[in-house]
């Protein structure tokens, strides 16, 4: 694993958005090696790719038309790896509750996703 890695997650209308950046932000406060990227603060702000690009990226998407990829890319910002959250969850038989409310559901998502996220830095 790297010393040191970014979690760029998902901040749309996506009930999966809202599972990405609950993923991201107890990542970030939980673990050391885990720091969270803001994707609209770097959406807007033509400086935070030479901030964000200290560490390798792994972008948390809550859909398939991987937004939170495009934006990174659109700043000339490499992400390092992609995980389709909407996609894992299907595959797991996990829900994601609603689109500003985890609910039990949506919670089991949080920590089922950041068991996933961590053994994927883990192989990283």
């Amino acid at each position: 694993m790297k010393d040191k890695v970014s979690v760029a997650a998902c901040s749309g209308m996506s009930n999966f958005g809202l599972v990405c950046r609950a993923v991201a932000s107890d990542l970030s406060e939980n673990e050391e090696n885990i720091s969270s990227i803001c994707i609209t603060s770097t959406a807007a702000d033509d400086e935070t790719s030479k901030i964000i690009e200290k560490y390798p990226i792994i972008a948390l998407n809550g859909c398939s038309n991987e937004c939170v990829n495009k934006i990174l890319k659109n700043k000339g910002v490499k992400v390092d790896k992609t995980i389709d959250v909407m996609d894992y969850a299907n595959k797991n038989n996990l829900q994601s509750g609603g689109v500003a409310r985890l609910g039990e559901n949506g919670e089991e998502t949080v920590q089922k996703l950041k068991e996933h996220v961590l053994k994927e830095i883990k192989d990283y």
